[in-house]
């Protein structure tokens, strides 16, 4: 066995341990957690943390570099690296068809590598890190990327190969994004006034904002375990 194929039998071990379970609970939980729906009150607030922690001058570029890194992430997957590469989904893979978990009979598209949900997630979790500067929202939304990625797994349309590589690409081009918005903004005039570190992020961030915005997403995954179980229970 070449050191290659090494990998890729690792990568299919991996796969199988993370892939699915014998638990309606957690297919509901991962079925939910794909849901665009169930998302929409964080992304409304994520915003609003925006809107009203950014100056006017800068708000335009910062929404710009978002609407960037989510393309960027997404084209290279979709549209660069799938095509080149043509790795077939676990759900796609004649070796690994008999051995892999779905849930609902969802088995995505014919190629997997990289993962776009991965290099979103991440793309967008780390461009929101270097823009907020605190510990425990930087925390939040790496948790937030990583189940987001690993949910993919669960689900048996990714190799855990393809996550962790669309993590890479997720994090390179969200530090791009924020490297874009330091050097258009380094010679800016703009200054905000904020004192205690008690009160603001070392990037004047309000931390009551930053606060709302993390007990909306940790609100959202209580949602999300919560009407899991009340599906269980009605199934």
């Amino acid at each position: 066995m070449t050191e290659a194929q090494g990998l890729i039998e690792t990568d299919r071990l991996a796969t199988l341990s993370v892939n699915g379970s014998d638990s309606l609970y957690w297919d509901g939980v991962a079925d939910m957690y794909t849901s665009v729906i169930v998302w929409i009150p964080l992304a409304v607030i994520a915003i609003l943390l925006l809107i009203r922690n950014i100056t006017p001058k800068r708000l335009i570029l910062v929404l710009c570099l978002v609407a960037l890194t989510v393309v960027l992430t997404d084209q290279l997957s979709s549209s660069v690296f799938k095509p080149l590469f043509q790795r077939l989904r676990p759900t796609r893979d004649p070796l690994m068809l008999d051995m892999i978990d779905t849930v609902n009979g969802y088995r995505g598209g014919l190629y997997g590598f990289f993962s776009g949900h991965a290099a979103n997630s991440f793309g967008l979790a780390v461009l929101f890190m270097w823009l907020v500067k605190d510990k425990l929202f930087s925390i939040s939304v790496v948790v937030w990327a990583a189940l987001s990625s690993l949910i993919r797994t669960y689900l048996g349309v990714h190799f855990v190969g393809d996550i962790l590589v669309g993590a890479l690409a997720g994090c390179l081009l969200g530090s791009l994004a924020y490297w874009i918005f330091h050097m258009v903004t380094r010679n800016d005039d703009v200054r905000r006034l904020h004192g205690s570190g008690l009160l603001y992020t070392k990037s004047g961030f309000m931390r009551s904002d930053v606060f709302t915005f993390m007990c909306v997403l940790f609100g959202t995954f209580s949602v999300i375990m919560i009407g899991a179980c009340i599906k269980e229970s009605i199934i």
